[in-house]
């Protein structure tokens, strides 16, 4: 039996939402039946084939990632983030250092892998993912600065491992220019901070000079959303800090426009309109994410050795964030909370899987690198939701 694209996605969300009434009832987050409905559909019956769908994948993700990130960035207040802006930058340097050193040295080590692989798949080790920590932040009550910190590091992550694997990458093939590499982050990240600012300010005269309710809300900024991610990625830079910049700067327009109160009432207008459909599209796509993470899994690649080296690199990672989470309590009483449950806020997702794909694609041979780092996402996010499900039910 063969399912088409169409029907694949009705399952998708009849099942979500199964997901999410159990979740009111139990604590389980839907994301676990949305991992094992791809698991059953994808690789157990084979009813729905990976390489039929691969061609979206990518898409898929991006546009999930946009979509969370314009939410996030919508419900962020900017002096909270502001304030827990240097301890998050702190903690997710630290938290990248020792990850990477810990895995790095086990890979190196322990099982013999060359210098370069186990800095590769290290660094892979060392960050969150945007997408699902989106997903479990936004529904607990934490701290603030503890929820700020968690996002902005999944954010900062992004950037952090995929350069860092370029450089290894060019390293490797012996192409690596110090000055060139410098000169490349410095502009990934200005071109970000440059679009993002143009796209909100353009976009406040637009919501200033508006006479009559603007139709399609939503979908109008998250289309503006979509072409700053893929205007700011075409240009060199980084599409998921420009996007989270527009969100940040925008939601926060209403707290700003005080002593502009026709304005003010324009905007406070528009968001609360956009609230009502960004709900229900946010609830689709992540819970696609985690769909489309079930179905590649590739069950013929499971090894005990698989297992075991994805286990013990996520043991690696709870203990690096439980490290690095107390040595930034020391100084800021504020994260002195919630230790077990940063601890085990290691989710793994789209980066890492594209971060994994990269020696492939440049023609490098390393051990089974992308297989680990697959069965890594899963055991990453069942960590993840163990935290979360134990934070629920308190």
């Amino acid at each position: 039996m063969y399912f088409n694209v169409l029907t694949i996605m009705g399952f998708t969300v009849i099942i979500a939402v199964i997901g999410h009434m159990l979740f009111d009832k139990t604590g389980i987050p839907e994301s676990i039946f949305m991992i094992i409905l791809g698991l059953i559909l994808g690789p157990l019956s084979g009813l729905i084939r990976l390489r039929d769908i691969s061609g979206v994948i990518t898409h898929v993700f991006t546009l999930s990632i946009v979509i969370i990130l314009l939410e996030s960035g919508l419900t962020t207040d900017i002096r909270e983030a502001l304030e827990t802006m240097r301890t998050s930058t702190i903690f997710t340097l630290i938290v990248l250092i020792t990850t990477s050193i810990l895995c790095s040295v086990f890979l190196y080590a322990i099982l013999e892998w060359s210098i370069y692989s186990s800095l590769i798949l290290g660094v892979i080790c060392s960050g969150t993912s945007t997408l699902p920590i989106l997903y479990f932040t936004r529904r607990m009550k934490l701290n603030p600065a503890v929820n700020q910190m968690l996002i902005f590091e999944s954010i900062i992550n992004d950037v952090t491992i995929i350069t860092a694997v370029s450089i290894i990458i060019q390293a490797m093939t012996l192409k690596v220019n110090p000055y060139l590499a410098i000169l490349i982050i410095t502009r990934y990240i200005f071109l970000a901070f440059l679009f993002g600012v143009l796209f909100s300010f353009i976009w406040t005269i637009i919501l200033a000079r508006i006479k009559e309710d603007l139709a399609l809300k939503y979908l109008t900024t998250l289309a503006i959303a979509i072409l700053l991610y893929s205007l700011t990625e075409s240009r060199g830079g980084s599409g998921v800090i420009a996007v989270m910049i527009f969100g940040v700067t925008i939601g926060n327009l209403p707290k700003y426009l005080r002593t502009h109160l026709q304005i003010r009432r324009k905007v406070l207008k528009f968001f609360t309109d956009i609230e009502v459909m960004q709900d229900e599209v946010t609830f689709l796509v992540k819970n696609t994410f985690f769909f489309i993470l079930g179905l590649m899994f590739n069950l013929e690649t499971v090894t005990y050795s698989t297992l075991m080296i994805a286990l013990v690199l996520t043991v690696l990672m709870i203990a690096s964030r439980w490290m690095s989470y107390k040595i930034i309590g020391f100084y800021d009483t504020r994260f002195n909370d919630h230790v077990v449950l940063v601890s085990l806020m290691v989710s793994r997702g789209l980066t890492a899987g594209i971060t994994a794909f990269m020696p492939v694609e440049q023609g490098l041979q390393l051990p089974p690198l992308t297989d680990i780092v697959i069965v890594m996402i899963l055991f990453t996010n069942i960590a993840a939701t163990m935290g979360f499900i134990a934070k629920t039910r308190k």
